[in-house]
């Protein structure tokens, strides 16, 4: 039976590599119609998080339905032979522990402490219900796209800094390390999508048995387990992430794993504690409000909080956005960045544009391609850049800050910004004037304003603006297409 063991390990580095490979395409800007977001479409923790946030369906994440489906059939396959994370940590556990054979059993007996996956679920779901979307920071694929987007990528030859990643990269480095020391700690732990696979598990249709009279309980099986489902006790059905080890690993064939065989002694069911539970339950209840809270809450505008161009408003945003840094590993121009503080906690590793960073491209509709929920809506080049007839989306409005411009304070020419400005006609124009110089000469000076109804927030006159540090032309959300409410009190003004 190791044939088994190699098609999984097949499967396994196929998937890894599929995800790697995606992610790269993806960072080089291939214009092909990939399938960048079908690990997150498949995914059910992201799907009824989405739905019990937004009281919506995106249609792409139907396709979860599948992999739950799937589940109730064999079990969680996904985790033993999908899932790019568990494969990383078993790489991780391969390479680099050094235990013997008894010490690998005895860490891979089951501890009551791997019930705290559970509790996590159950506080992420209460959360969406409750109006906070956050099963993005520990779900396993977002966890894993925006490790890799942040940390690896960056760090790559021609690779781009992204500020605050090294937090995501810092979080996928220490459940590596710790696989070290237990293999799939973080499978076997904290994963909320493993906990959720593993409810539907309990009711799978093929499950592995043991044969009582041909068992000799010589263990072999259990220090093969990658889940702690300790086969040769009273298989736990929701921890196993049917790897098959134990059926090779046994000597007396003993294990079979097959369809519909005799139920354990007593239900399998998760190890969990009904105060610890409500407590959970209540727990996350009072902390939702507090997450829309803070940073000024979901309704006050906060000037650099640029979203990408397509974005819901606020509210919805962030009960669609999962984290993933997928628009973020989009992003032509590196404008995209995940969000440390500038939208407050709830907000945390959610899509922001930084435009000292990078901007905006004009016609770039790519972070709206790739989102899997929809918290950037899609839009063609036509439609963003306003080619369709109606006005453009726009993410802000950039202000001069005369205190720093060149032209206006130094009296020193520059015409930098009106260069850049991609809109037809430019939303920066001149103002032609005359100045004496400290000697008395005239000089004769081009002053950048704006005209804010051109004006779509780009960002580029800002990344481009020569004035160090902070630039002389900074772009806020004012004006931005996705909230009607944060606009200029008057239309078409100029500065």
């Amino acid at each position: 039976m190791r044939w088994t063991i190699r098609i999984r390990v097949f499967y396994q580095a196929f998937f890894l590599v599929a995800l790697l490979w995606l992610l790269a395409r993806l960072a080089s800007g291939d214009a092909r119609d990939l399938p960048f977001s079908a690990f997150h479409h498949g995914d059910p923790l992201s799907a009824i998080g989405v739905t019990l946030g937004s009281g919506t369906l995106p249609g792409a994440l139907v396709w979860a339905a599948v992999l739950i489906a799937l589940t109730l059939l064999v079990g969680r396959a996904f985790c033993g032979w999908v899932c790019p994370l568990g494969t990383l940590q078993q790489l991780s556990s391969w390479l680099f522990s050094p235990r013997t054979r008894r010490e690998s059993l005895q860490v891979n007996r089951y501890r009551r402490w791997y019930a705290i996956k559970y509790y996590v679920l159950a506080g992420l779901l209460v959360g969406a219900l409750a109006g906070t979307l956050q099963t993005g920071l520990l779900d396993p694929l977002s966890l894993t796209a925006r490790g890799l987007a942040s940390g690896l990528w960056p760090v790559l030859p021609g690779g781009r800094p992204a500020p605050g990643g090294w937090l995501a990269a810092l979080l996928l480095l220490a459940i590596l390390v710790a696989s070290r020391w237990i293999p799939r700690v973080f499978c076997r732990g904290f994963c909320p999508l493993g906990a959720l696979l593993g409810v539907f598990g309990r009711f799978a249709v093929f499950r592995i048995h043991r044969t009582g009279d041909a068992c000799t309980s010589c263990k072999l099986c259990a220090f093969a387990c990658q889940g702690a489902d300790e086969p040769l006790g009273s298989h736990r059905v929701g921890e196993c992430m049917v790897c098959l080890n134990c059926l090779p690993g046994c000597p007396e064939e003993a294990m079979t794993y097959r369809a519909l065989p005799p139920l354990p002694v007593s239900p399998d069911r998760p190890d969990l504690s009904r105060r610890y539970l409500f407590g959970t339950v209540l727990g996350s209840l009072a902390v939702a409000p507090l997450l829309r809270a803070t940073g000024g809450g979901r309704e006050a505008a906060r000037p650099r909080l640029l979203r990408p161009p397509g974005s819901l408003g606020e509210a919805e945003f962030l009960q669609r956005c999962v984290k993933c840094s997928l628009c973020q590993q989009a992003c032509p121009t590196s404008a995209i960045h995940s969000a440390i503080g500038q939208a407050g906690v709830e907000g945390f590793w959610t899509p922001v544009v930084v435009p000292r960073r990078g901007w905006c491209e004009f016609a770039c509709t790519r972070c709206g391609e790739v989102c899997p929920t929809g918290a950037i809506g899609r839009l063609t080049p036509a439609r963003k850049t306003g080619y369709d007839g109606r006005p453009p989306v726009s993410i802000g409005t950039a202000f001069v800050d005369r205190g720093r411009c060149l032209p206006w304070a130094m009296g020193t020419p520059c015409i930098v910004c009106e260069e850049m400005c991609p809109t037809d006609p430019k939303a920066i124009w001149f103002e032609n004037a005359d100045e004496a110089g400290r000697d008395g000469a005239a000089r004769k000076l081009q002053r950048p304003r704006v005209d804010a109804a051109k004006c779509v927030g780009c960002g580029i006159c800002e990344n481009k603006c020569p004035v160090g540090e902070e630039a002389a032309i900074r772009v806020t959300s004012v004006g931005e297409t996705r909230d009607p409410l944060n606009r200029l009190l008057a239309g078409g003004l100029q500065q």
